[in-house]
């Protein structure tokens, strides 16, 4: 009976505190700059064939890097259902 009881308590702990760790997954958007709101620190990277996807960003000088129309990449979390921005940078063509 202990065991059981123990195996269940364990389980229990296991769903209540990983469930929140997969939410927090780290996501990938790539696509055009379409909108930087530097009062709000968003952006908004339209990817090719897709929604629209805004970030706030936590480091203002993140949207230094990119510009409207610039093709970007960025890494965000989702918490508290807003996309928060950990990197965005700028994809160039080419080398040069």
């Amino acid at each position: 009976m202990r065991k059981s009881a123990a195996l269940m308590l364990t389980a229990v702990v296991i769903l209540a505190f990983g469930t929140p760790v997969v939410a927090q997954e780290l996501m990938k958007v790539k696509g055009w700059v379409s909108r930087i709101d530097a009062g709000a620190m968003s952006v908004t990277i339209l990817p090719e064939g897709g929604k629209p996807v805004t970030l706030i960003m936590s480091d203002p000088e993140s949207l230094s890097k990119v510009a409207e129309g610039d093709e970007a990449e960025a890494r965000y979390r989702v918490k508290d259902g807003k996309n928060v921005g950990r990197w965005l940078r700028r994809i160039s063509e080419g080398c040069s």
